[in-house]
């Protein structure tokens, strides 16, 4: 049986904005740097990248990369499971790494080195940099993947392989590298303070005119001991631990529905919020009035809130409210909620999970380096 170990990475999707784009850029340069790292960790038999990007595509060639270009469009729908069995098939991968392209943007070429060594050392095992909501997921067999409901998205691929497969799970360490990663302009402002950018990343970001000042400003906050800072959202216990021992700031938490999109809570509609019925209550304005007297700072996932008030936004309102883009949201109560946000007495971050995830690991590690 072959003990060698494949990267398999993904990157794509619809672009359909300027600042979509402007994303579209940096999670390029983090996949070229991802690349990069794993030709220099020299652990990986095969790296197989699939991307809907032609010029990612054209750059991944350079590289000396099996780059897959998929330019379905419309005429059939990407689904993550069965591409990613296409792909495991279609190669003949008998163990697995598979990662989102923006997955890992800090990640060094020890830690690939790591995965792919636990991989290469056993059999029918699953490791994932989050169990619940995963994009890193290692696993062998490759068809194992015969064995489950393959899943649209590859947040639920390590709880099917898990569940279904009957794959043993070994936990992974856990580090900045391994659990930070690039889903919003919150992530790429927060990366952008952090001394560990490829330099494909690195080239990305410095062509953005994006305002870092609150970004900033909760940084220096983290280290303030006589600050508070609130934090919401779908926060794991890990986190707190880690926040509880590295941050001489008071922490308010409050954390809530973990496994939003891995359960499918959110599809549902079924994402029920005690902050959210708080912002009811209140009214956009008063709320982040509220939040000022508790708190000199405060990181928010906004996901959660939007899920509970059954806002249907398209990417571009939900990245233009992460960044303040005021004149990039048509949706009228997206657009009052961002408005108190910005006019708020103290610094508020708003983004997704990975913002009360890796997100703020990121920002304490860029803080102390």
């Amino acid at each position: 049986m072959s003990t060698e170990v494949s990267l398999v990475v993904f990157e794509g999707g619809l672009v359909s904005s300027e600042l979509e784009t402007q994303m579209q850029m940096v999670r390029q340069g983090i996949v070229l740097d991802l690349i990069t790292k794993a030709q220099q960790a020299g652990c990986f038999g095969q790296i197989v990248v699939v991307t809907s990007y032609p010029q990612l595509y054209a750059e991944l060639v350079q590289l000396r990369v099996e780059a897959v270009l998929d330019q379905k469009g419309g005429s059939k729908p990407f689904h993550f499971g069965q591409q990613l069995l296409d792909i495991v098939q279609r190669y003949q991968l008998e163990k697995v790494l598979y990662m989102g392209g923006a997955a890992a943007p800090l990640i060094s070429s020890c830690e690939l080195q790591y995965l792919s060594e636990i991989l290469e050392q056993n059999e029918g095992i699953l490791l994932a940099n989050n169990y619940y909501s995963a994009d890193i997921v290692g696993f062998t067999p490759g068809q194992a993947l015969n064995r489950i409901t393959l899943p649209p998205i590859d947040n639920t691929l390590a709880l099917a392989l898990s569940n279904e497969a009957g794959l043993r799970w070994v936990p992974i360490q856990r580090s900045l590298g391994l659990n930070f990663d690039v889903d919003t302009p919150t992530d790429i402002l927060i990366m952008s303070v952090h001394p560990d950018l490829g330099p494909y990343t690195k080239e990305a970001v410095g062509k953005l005119s994006w305002d870092r000042a609150r970004f900033e400003s909760i940084k220096d906050l983290l280290g303030n001991p006589t600050g508070e800072l609130i934090i919401f959202g779908r926060v794991g216990s890990s986190l707190f631990q880690y926040l509880d021992g590295h941050t001489r700031c008071r922490l308010r938490l409050f954390s809530e529905e973990r496994g939003m999109k891995a359960l499918g809570r959110d599809e549902r509609g079924e994402v029920r919020s005690l902050m959210g019925r708080l912002v009811e209550e209140l009214g956009y304005e008063e709320f982040f009035a509220f939040l000022s007297q508790l708190a000199q700072g405060a990181v928010l996932d906004t996901r959660v809130l939007f899920e509970h008030f059954h806002w249907k936004l398209s990417p571009t309102e939900r990245f233009a409210s992460d960044l303040g883009e005021l004149s990039l949201i048509t949706h009228p109560q997206l657009l009052e909620f961002t408005k108190g946000a910005l006019q708020a007495p103290i610094p508020i971050l708003l983004g997704g999970h990975s913002l009360v995830a890796g997100g703020l690991w990121a920002l304490i590690d860029a803080g102390r380096a």
